[in-house]
């Protein structure tokens, strides 16, 4: 009986693999398109543009700038939407903009953070929603562009530009004058979406930067190329007025459905469909960052490109992840599959198709490993059993299903080689390394959100919370700052000219000289005489929050530190003269005196080597 049930696993394995690798073929010739299409395209524009200008800080800042209206829904972010906000108000190169933030009556700790910050900073604008919540996002955000038309009319001005953001966004501080250049001349604007740098084991977050990685640097840029369907993300997009107007409901005036999870598809769809211009923007800016020196000590200052993207911390935990995703498909596939928004154009619907296979992909991914872990089990508990068949005999039978396996092998490495080359162009080869094994449990993890999205979807269908508008299943968000060190950081042009020490048009010329040598504003201020180094010294102790410390009491007090410290510790900090000038053994606090606070390299390596102890930093001044 047991040889009789193996036997019958055998077949049935056998016929599954055949299946499973046509169906891995078809996948990966969907997926080879994009990779193809976007090579022969990189290759013709690196040609075609070779002479073309580079989009320049100049060209941004001689915009004229038009009024811009951020939107941010929240609902139970008073963990994060304080430092948010206060760091993007304060790093954001833009002047003429407001944020808009959309909050519930029954959320009293949000409304109290916001309206905190709305207190010292009037860009910021509380809008307390009608009813408790969580409705949904796209409920909130109409609630939010209502507000906003009624705002304007007591600032006796229009709105230009309006801007989607979630409440764990570093937004960066280019992107509004990016999106003032190329407004009105486009309808909506996308830019990329680029998790931020965690631990390298962190396989959940980092799985979301492979994919990021991949879909923003490749795949988008395709979409656009081949003029499908570029997909709003929800955050850093910006929409032209006149874009959500035309998607604005005849009897309510919202623009946003509320009858999706992924709010943001349905816009980016339903403008498609009107034929709106829609662009993904990946624009790259010069500027000056630490390196460690190869084989020495120290770090370097380089000149890097980066890319004007939205940063966030997306989630750490299996669960979390599990539930966002979920959601992901729950909106995009399922919902938008019964919205029935199919435009005519093949390239959009190529792309609908493409974006809505995940509905049996992940399937198929995991039943991949299933049959993968038959044939290995089996091949070693039948090897000295010759009365078992085993699985070469079929394959000389049927020699085209060898073939079969080869092809799809092939298009699977292609597939991990690719998100390689993707995940190395964003965070480099040390993040790259780990793609592989990261693709293998990303298989599982999404596995688990499809199964979870087909179970909330149509056990919950008579549900008309889940069939017309669905609840705000959110994620919970952590905003991390742009620095360990400054929370509350100001501008270094702001304290100029809050302080007097320049005038608009100095600060102007400093910053587009900036661009120009990739030298940090300070210096290039020094250099044009605009103000001295004791000044830039007291303005730097400022920016970043850190106390002076006087340069002829630095040896006095190391010498007392070193005696609280152990001798590996000593010579740890003499090996990469660091000063440690005051040690706190009772409150276990460590106070180092530093020379240049916009190091983040040295920074981070102080932190995590001394990662027992509660960290404090102070400018060293050498006057």
């Amino acid at each position: 009986m047991p040889s009789e049930i193996i036997i019958v696993l055998y077949l049935l394995m056998w016929y599954a693999l055949i299946a499973l690798s046509c169906l891995y073929i078809v996948s990966g010739i969907d997926d080879l398109f994009f990779d193809g299409y976007y090579w022969l395209r990189h290759l013709w524009r690196v040609w075609k543009t070779r002479h073309y200008e580079p989009l320049t800080y100049e060209k941004l800042a001689a915009q004229k700038e038009q009024l811009i209206a951020v939107m941010i829904p929240c609902w139970r972010e008073a963990g994060v939407i304080g430092a948010m906000l206060r760091h993007n108000c304060n790093a954001i190169d833009y002047s003429n903009y407001y944020v808009f933030i959309g909050v519930y009556p029954n959320d009293p700790e949000t409304i109290l953070e916001v309206q905190g910050i709305a207190q010292l900073n009037q860009r910021v604008q509380c809008v307390m929603g009608e009813q408790d919540g969580p409705t949904n996002k796209a409920s909130n955000l109409n609630g939010i562009y209502s507000a906003i038309k009624t705002f304007e009319a007591s600032i006796d001005d229009s709105f230009t530009i309006f801007v989607l953001h979630d409440s764990e966004d570093v937004i960066h501080p280019l992107s509004f004058k990016l999106y003032n250049y190329l407004i009105p001349r486009k309808d909506m604007i996308q830019v990329p979406i680029f998790p931020l740098n965690v631990n390298p084991w962190n396989f959940t977050h980092w799985l979301y930067a492979d994919e990021f990685a991949e879909n923003h640097t490749k795949n988008i840029i395709v979409r656009e190329s081949i003029r499908a369907h570029v997909p709003s993300a929800g955050v850093g997009t910006a929409f032209y007025r006149r874009a959500l107007e035309i998607l604005e409901h005849p009897t309510t005036g919202a623009p946003f459905s509320t009858d999706s999870l992924t709010e943001d598809y349905r816009t980016s769809l339903a403008l498609r469909a009107h034929q709106l211009k829609q662009v993904f923007v990946t624009q790259s800016i010069l500027r000056t960052q630490w390196k460690k020196r190869w084989f020495s000590r120290g770090y370097i200052q380089k000149r890097v490109r980066e890319r004007i993207a939205v940063r966030a911390l997306f989630p750490l935990d299996y669960k979390k992840a599990v539930r966002q995703k979920a959601r992901w498909i729950i909106g995009i596939v399922f919902q938008e599959w019964r919205n029935g928004l199919w435009p005519k154009d093949w390239s959009v619907r190529y792309t609908l198709v493409h974006d809505k296979k995940s509905f049996i992909t992940h399937f198929i991914n995991g039943f991949g490993y299933v049959v993968f872990m038959f044939w290995f089990l089996y091949s070693i508990f039948t090897y000295a059993s010759p009365e078992y068949p085993v699985l070469q005999e079929c394959f000389d039978k049927k020699p085209w299903v060898w073939w079969l396996i080869v092809v799809a092998s092939c298009l699977m490495c292609e597939r991990l080689i690719q998100r390689t080359i993707a995940t190395s162009r964003i965070y480099g080869f040390k993040a790259a390394f780990l793609v592989i094994p990261r693709a293998f449990y990303g298989n599982i993890l999404n596995l688990h959100a499809l199964i979870r999205a087909y179970r909330i979807y149509f056990t919950e269908s008579k549900n008309k919370a889940i069939n017309h508008q669905p609840l705000w299943d959110k994620t919970d968000h952590f905003f991390p700052g742009a620095h360990l060190l400054m929370p509350y950081r100001k501008k270094l042009g702001d304290l100029l000219l809050e302080n007097g020490l320049i005038n608009p048009a100095q600060l102007t010329e400093a910053i587009v000289l900036q661009q120009k040598t990739g030298e940090r504003l300070g210096n290039v201020l020094c250099k044009l005489n605009f103000i001295n180094t004791t000044q830039l010294l007291y303005l730097l102790s400022t920016q970043y929050n850190l106390p002076l410390f006087p340069y002829q009491h630095l040896q006095a007090a190391k010498q007392q530190c070193a005696l609280k410290l152990p001798n590996k510790t000593r010579k740890w900090l003499k090996k990469h003269q660091i000063n440690a000038v005051e040690v706190d053994s009772m409150n276990n606090i460590l106070t180092v005196a530093i020379d240049d606070p916009t190091n983040e390299m040295l920074l981070n390596k102080i932190i995590t080597y001394f990662s027992s102890y509660k960290m404090q930093f102070m400018l060293l001044s050498r006057e």
